[in-house]
């Protein structure tokens, strides 16, 4: 009989990693994650008839390297490399006398993924995180099983479904992408009862999903597929205020209420119930504050019927459409020369904060270069 684990591996494969005939995958995985990281590789393995590499990680060292070979037919030699990583939830605790470096931000799940436009993504990099007893825990509460945690995931995910739908997505998602940047948007604006937010549309990067397309064609999701849609905008520009529509993780608690203010693209205004680490989070750098991207995800999909906070950006992003501050996604970056980021008010804060603000009455409009306006999101679904 087929676990909600074997349907997990089975999604991040083909779904995500979209592992194509003489593709071989290379794995690694820790303590908590080489269980489940077998069960991959095995998936792997015999899906595309090459040997999938293992490679067994613990306290930062490399302990063991396996090659798990496909069940049946002779093996073929590899024609690409596609690489995933199996990540454990960690549970944080921030200290007021943290430093708030690369190490503590990525612990509390804060850190942004670095710009090196001289460096750009060349093969299939995921990273998929794993159920353990501890994010179980994070999620629900003391005692509570990775059973559990594991059928949230097959909710949110849809992995009972034998058909995957995640190409026609993204095909639909890249072309509602495609039509935006046509119309050449200068801004956009959001309003619900709980938002009213306008921000300059960012030149020097483009709206698209959160799939990474290669200059071959090929696409994969680096996190698990999501029904996104990213627009950049100038992080000099936004104004309004909103406020919080789903609990979200914020250092090593949840916050289950906050409304920011933003004035000149950076947050002027953060009240929620923990404000020191509010105050933490402002300072971290200069652009730690300020707006850098709008990403929209439709309602009424299974991921929305999720409450809770999964405490990992890439697995809240499903739920309802966000408002990030701090650095803005590099694939989205269209600039070749990193010295036009600042000009074009394209946000390389270390740090990155994802807001989630949906919710049905969310209204989404863009204005173009001559004033038109085009209505982008209504009620919380697409519209165009």
């Amino acid at each position: 009989m087929r676990t909600s684990a074997d349907s997990y591996a089975y999604r991040i494969v083909h779904s995500m990693l979209r592992l194509q005939e003489g593709e071989r995958l290379n794995v690694t995985a820790g303590p908590e994650t080489i269980a489940f990281a077998h069960k991959v590789a095995h998936e792997a393995a015999d899906s595309s008839g090459v040997p999938a590499s293992l490679v067994y990680v613990e306290n930062g060292r490399v302990e063991s390297a396996d090659e798990i070979a496909p069940t049946s037919g002779s093996p073929r030699d590899p024609e690409g490399e596609v690489m995933l990583h199996l990540a454990a939830f960690t549970p944080s605790t921030f200290k007021e006398e943290d430093e708030l470096d690369a190490i503590h931000l990525q612990a509390h799940r804060l850190l942004a993924d670095p710009v090196f436009l001289d460096r750009r993504i060349s093969i299939p990099w995921a990273v998929a995180y794993v159920p353990t007893a501890a994010w179980a825990e994070f999620v629900h509460g003391p005692g509570a099983t990775v059973d559990r945690l594991y059928l949230d995931l097959a909710e949110a995910l849809a992995l009972d479904e034998e058909d995957d739908h995640s190409a026609t997505l993204e095909k639909v998602l890249s072309m509602r992408a495609e039509k935006l940047s046509s119309l050449h948007l200068r801004k956009i604006r959001l309003e619900s009862p709980i938002i009213s937010l306008e921000a300059d549309v960012a030149r020097g990067a483009s709206i698209g999903t959160s799939a990474v397309r290669l200059p071959s064609g090929r696409f994969f999701y680096p996190s698990l597929p999501c029904e996104d849609l990213i627009i950049p905008v100038d992080c000099r520009s936004a104004r309004g205020t909103l406020r919080a529509s789903y609990p979200f993780r914020f250092f090593d608690r949840v916050i289950e209420d906050a409304t920011i203010k933003v004035e000149g693209g950076r947050i002027t205004s953060f009240e929620s119930q923990y404000p020191g680490y509010v105050a933490r989070y402002l300072n971290i750098d200069e652009e730690a504050s300020r707006l850098s991207e709008v990403i929209l995800c439709e309602e009424l999909t299974r991921a929305s019927r999720f409450k809770k906070a999964w405490g990992v950006p890439m697995l809240d992003r499903m739920r309802t459409s966000q408002v990030v501050f701090g650095g803005i996604t590099p694939e989205r970056i269209t600039l070749g020369d990193e010295s036009l980021l600042g000009v074009h008010g394209l946000n390389t804060s270390m740090a990155r904060l994802e807001v989630p603000v949906g919710g049905h009455g969310l209204s989404v409009t863009g204005i173009d270069e001559d004033g038109n306006q085009v209505t982008i999101f209504k009620d919380g679904l697409f519209s165009c």
